[in-house]
């Protein structure tokens, strides 16, 4: 009784169109009575979005209607619940028919285009939420109707204000993107919150997966105060600011120009300058130079980091706690190094052949501790953990067949497709590798 009237077909979106009026079974009520009205019959009246259930009575101002759910279908209360009729014989309230106008505005989104669309058990009204943003993936069939799809989801939503559809594949170099704007006025600097940070950023240029903050905050919290990370695929700094602002001091690094301007920005705006330094260099490139820069920084003894911001959640009304004493970094290697370019992350460990013996200049260093490496990868196989495994075997030369062998922790992430999945590799460094004669090769 209460949808919108069907609009197969519609492409341009005409509001009007969705107007509808219906009669609903009402009863007039003393007001006094209102109270016992919502406490005792709160399954009987008329539940509908931006519908009031009482309304006044213009033949009495002493008494107001309560409308009652569609499901009761006359004034003789078939459909009611037996402690309505009860209260309505026992008080002699009168029922009677109301007319109510619905349109547009009272309809959700998923109900407009279930009215519209060829299919009226689908509507793609999922979609990702970056800042002011909706990003939608929309399939070949629904194109015929993306202008109208955007104009619906912006109209619902009060936070957001330009609807977007993907356009193409996620391009591996810089991680970004085409987009198309379906509704909105264009503006692509989105701004989001996510672990106590502010990421600012040009969405039409750089990477952000917000599905991706469980993981985020999973990861973070592996870092205990005071360790040192090199974050290789950085983009605009979602496990190197939140990290650095609980204690860590990272290195974070982007390939795409667009990524590390706004990490740059980032870091200044979650007052993260002195725990995070910014990079812009080739994955493979960075991996060397970030770990002989530590160790050779580590010679005169352990790094120091400054006192980690206040946040900015703390209550004014509190005293301030007292100032923080610099933290010292005893490694003299990486704890821990992230890789999250899912697509070919795992392909980047081969920069780990050979690096250790080339910055120590020795086959072995028991003061330099091995780092554990978590790179993001995908996987189609009915055996992850072993294809993964493997595949990081083939790309530290590793032997193969003993994968099973490494210190290492597969974690399934998020289904991103069908039959395809995201996982993270959590994986110790073999010192086999980390000292292998030369690059390519293994001591094993």
């Amino acid at each position: 009784m209460f949808k919108p009237p069907v609009q197969r077909g519609m492409k341009e979106l005409d509001r009007s169109a969705f107007s509808l009026t219906r009669p609903v079974v009402a009863l007039r009520v003393p007001t006094k009575s209102l109270g016992q009205i919502k406490a005792k019959l709160v399954d009987d009246v008329l539940k509908m979005h931006k519908v009031l259930n009482v309304v006044g009575d213009t033949l009495s101002p002493d008494h107001r209607l309560v409308l009652l759910r569609p499901e009761i279908v006359n004034t003789e209360l078939s459909g009611a619940s037996d402690q309505l009729k009860g209260l309505v014989r026992d008080n002699e309230w009168e029922a009677l028919t109301h007319n109510i106008t619905v349109g547009y505005d009272h309809w959700t989104a998923d109900e407009v285009l279930k009215a519209v669309l060829p299919d009226p058990n689908q509507a793609p009204t999922g979609y990702e939420q970056i800042g002011h943003i909706a990003h939608m993936n929309l399939r070949d069939e629904y194109l015929d109707y993306k202008t109208l799809i955007g104009q619906v989801i912006l109209d619902k939503s009060s936070t957001v204000t330009m609807v977007v559809n993907k356009l193409d594949t996620i391009d591996s170099t810089f991680r970004n993107f085409k987009m198309e704007v379906l509704a909105g006025k264009p503006d692509f600097i989105a701004q989001v919150r996510e672990n106590d940070c502010v990421f600012r950023f040009d969405y039409s240029k750089v990477y952000w997966n917000s599905r991706l903050h469980t993981e985020h905050e999973r990861l973070i919290g592996r870092f205990k105060p005071g360790s040192s990370v090199c974050d290789v695929m950085a983009g605009v700094g979602p496990f190197a600011i939140p990290a650095a602002r609980r204690g860590s001091m990272v290195w974070a690094n982007d390939l795409n120009p667009a990524s590390y301007e706004a990490l740059q920005d980032n870091i200044g705006l979650n007052k993260a300058q002195g725990r995070v330094q910014a990079f812009n260099m080739d994955g493979r490139d960075f991996i060397r130079q970030a770990f002989a820069d530590f160790y050779a920084a580590t010679q005169k003894g352990p790094l120091s980091l400054p006192p980690a911001p206040r946040s900015s959640n703390a209550s004014r009304a509190r005293p301030p706690p007292p100032p923080e004493a610099p933290i010292a970094v005893p490694s003299r290697s990486f704890d821990h190094v992230v890789m999250n370019l899912p697509a070919i992350a795992i392909e980047f460990l081969d920069a780990f052949r050979g690096l250790f013996r080339l910055i120590t200049g020795s086959d072995s260093d028991s003061s330099v501790n091995l780092p554990l490496i978590h790179a993001h990868c995908f996987t189609k196989s009915d055996e992850p953990e072993r294809d993964i495994l493997q595949r990081a075997c083939r790309a530290l030369g590793y032997p193969e067949e003993q994968y099973r062998e490494l210190d290492a922790e597969v974690y399934y992430v998020r289904k991103v497709a069908p039959n395809k999945d995201m996982y993270c590799l959590s994986l110790r460094l073999p010192e086999s590798v980390a000292y292998a004669d030369e690059p390519g090769s293994s001591t094993m």
